[in-house]
């Protein structure tokens, strides 16, 4: 019998709030147990049912752990966001193998707006400048003033025709199956879904992928409501505390609305059915196969619960990271009243048809 805490606890809510709402007995932390994944609390060996184990055969002739061979692809939305560039910066130069990643920015820009790649370039020519030029001994970026902008894919088009979430998600996801036509991606490299906004824990991309790999399955993808930037560097609480998808309000759609959390998780903790846009790793078989919807311009609540839903259904499995390795500047974002704007350009003005690069 496993005791609270062997495997990690998970935060189920104040049990005296629960209790004001009328649920009993509820609450407080409970030992996450791995077992639980298989069995589902039965005793009866004929109802385990364990998540899908990784074989030698789906790695496509690599190793099944690691990344060796493998590239990294990050998909990024941005509206209108000065913070762009920033999170290019931070997730270049924090990586411990930057050259094997692969930026797809969709950018949502005014002609007023900051252009992304082209100010990264310019913040990278300033560090290039701070930390010695060229001189790698100094820590300065070697080479050329803006490392890395060839593995930078921007695809831009104007804010007056932007239409929310998942039409932007959606546009990166044509990218990706063109990329993938023209052998630019692999179904066996790693992809993450993140936003704009964000920093990142020293050699986040290694972590990541080993992080992954913990959950044995793959057909895992990561994913939660990211913490905030102020947790950077920090083991929250001293016990690793890590936000835990769990909640839903049920309103016209399924709104993923918050999360609790989880403390001490050995491995990455199988949730299923609740997803976060703000988050998602795994392997790129998964953007692949399961886009994001792009037919469904201006929705925002229920844009999660579609893409778990189909994740299911495809026989994807999600999983809450049990480390935090990626985080969001949520002040710095929601304080900026330009990306709270994408409504107010022609949607419902006209019929939406996807962009196309080519």
């Amino acid at each position: 019998m496993t005791t609270l805490g062997d495997y990690g606890e998970i935060f189920m809510g104040n049990p005296k709030n629960l209790e004001r709402a009328g649920y009993k007995d509820k609450g407080g932390n409970i030992a996450y147990d791995p077992e639980f994944e298989c069995t589902g609390g039965s005793s009866d060996p004929n109802d385990r049912q364990c998540p899908y184990e990784t074989k030698e055969s789906d790695a496509m002739g690599l190793e099944t752990t690691g990344w060796d061979g493998r590239l990294m692809h990050l998909n990024m939305p941005s509206f209108r966001d000065p913070l762009c560039p920033r999170t290019l910066k931070y997730l270049f130069t924090k990586a411990k193998r930057p050259n094997d990643i692969r930026v797809r920015v969709l950018q949502q820009n005014m002609d007023v707006d900051d252009d992304c790649l082209e100010t990264y370039c310019k913040m990278m020519a300033q560090l290039r400048e701070e930390t010695g030029g060229g001189d790698t001994s100094k820590g300065g970026p070697a080479g050329e003033d803006c490392p890395h902008r060839d593995q930078i894919f921007v695809h831009p088009i104007s804010a007056k025709d932007a239409a929310g979430p998942t039409y932007a998600r959606g546009l990166i996801g044509q990218d990706m199956h063109a990329a993938y036509a023209k052998n630019g991606i692999s179904p066996q490299d790693f992809c993450m879904s993140t936003d704009s906004h964000m920093d990142f824990e020293p050699e986040w991309d290694e972590k990541m992928v080993n992080m992954w790999d913990q959950a044995k399955n793959e057909y895992a993808v990561l994913s939660t409501y990211v913490a905030n930037i102020d947790q950077l560097g920090q083991n929250l609480n001293g016990v690793h505390e890590v936000p835990h998808l769990c909640m839903i309000t049920f309103t016209s759609q399924v709104r993923t609305t918050a999360t609790k959390c989880a403390r001490n998780l050995v491995k990455p903790k199988l949730t299923n059915a609740v997803w976060g846009a703000g988050l998602s790793f795994s392997k790129c078989h998964a953007e692949l196969k399961v886009p994001v919807d792009p037919h469904t311009p201006g929705i925002f609540d229920g844009e999660e619960f579609n893409r778990a839903a189909r994740f299911f259904t495809y026989g994807y499995d999600v999983y809450t990271p049990n480390r935090v390795y990626v985080l969001h500047d949520y002040h710095g974002s929601q304080h900026n009243p330009k990306t709270s704007s994408w409504g107010t350009g022609n949607l419902g003005k006209r019929t939406y048809k996807m962009h196309t690069t080519d």
